[in-house]
């Protein structure tokens, strides 16, 4: 079976390797610059072909993925001057791989729906590590006639799980993100108090990995030497979850309470 040709906007820490993966594994993939060259220059002897713009890229493309910042940069791949929408041809799909709003992704939709493009969000899971090892969780909404059509590049990338309907994907990644930013600003909280008490903080770690309040957090992601200012992405995830909940008229006090004062330190 012919291999579908892979647009890829976003060589990040995240992106680059999800591409070097494709590469190897005989896809062709197009790419531009998104915000500096250097990844791109990188993946050159791999195989990887450069476009001039978005709408190049598109032109290239059966499936289009975009691994960017926000729905605002998201936008001015697909829709700004030679936006890759322009260029896509029917039947094409388009992978919304960043952590955005439920709602864009399906207003995008059916504003895409007029083209004969689907759009199905697809945001990951697994740090720079799972993308390099092809271990990422795929959080997809959207059709499961688009997902198979999808399904030989995305399991080079990782695990799929079909959520549901076009945002529920998003859902679901903003949901993981909450339970991730909260248990880190529960820890940091947490560990104040432990040392406040003469116990060693890196002892209580070992006792809790191995007990019943052990995570993925407390057992895989540093804790900073000091309390730091949160990096923006959370404070933008917890933010886009809250927004979730309040469209559903759902209530969140602790969700609230993380946002208030371990993300903006009030």
């Amino acid at each position: 079976m012919t291999k579908p040709k892979i647009g890829f906007i976003g060589l990040g820490a995240m992106g680059a390797p999800m591409a070097k993966r494709l590469l190897e594994a005989g896809f062709s993939v197009t790419s531009s610059v998104n915000r500096n060259r250097e990844p791109l220059e990188a993946l050159l002897p791999f195989g990887i072909k450069e476009a001039a713009s978005p709408a190049e890229v598109g032109a290239a493309a059966d499936i289009l993925m975009l691994v960017v910042w926000d729905d605002e940069q998201i936008d001015t791949i697909l829709k700004g001057e030679n936006g890759a929408l322009s260029t896509l041809k029917w039947g094409s799909k388009v992978l919304l791989m960043s952590t955005v709003s439920p709602e864009y992704c399906r207003k995008l939709a059916k504003e895409s729906a007029a083209k004969k493009v689907s759009i199905l969000d697809c945001p990951l899971s697994g740090m720079p590590q799972g993308s390099a090892a092809g271990t990422l969780s795929l959080m997809i909404g959207g059709e499961a006639k688009d997902i198979e059509a999808c399904r030989p590049a995305l399991e080079i990338l990782g695990t799929i799980y079909h959520c549901g309907s076009v945002g529920a994907g998003q859902v679901v990644k903003l949901g993981n993100n909450a339970m991730v930013i909260a248990t880190m600003g529960l820890l940091l909280e947490i560990r104040e108090t432990i040392r406040s008490q003469g116990v060693d903080f890196d002892h209580f770690l070992s006792v809790l990995n191995q007990s019943t309040g052990r995570s993925f957090v407390s057992e895989n992601i540093p804790m900073p030497p000091t309390s730091t200012t949160p990096h923006p992405m959370a404070q933008k995830d917890i933010s886009l979850m809250l927004s979730v909940g309040k469209i559903a008229e759902q209530q969140m006090p602790i969700l609230e309470a993380c946002y208030r004062h371990t993300l903006e330190g009030n």
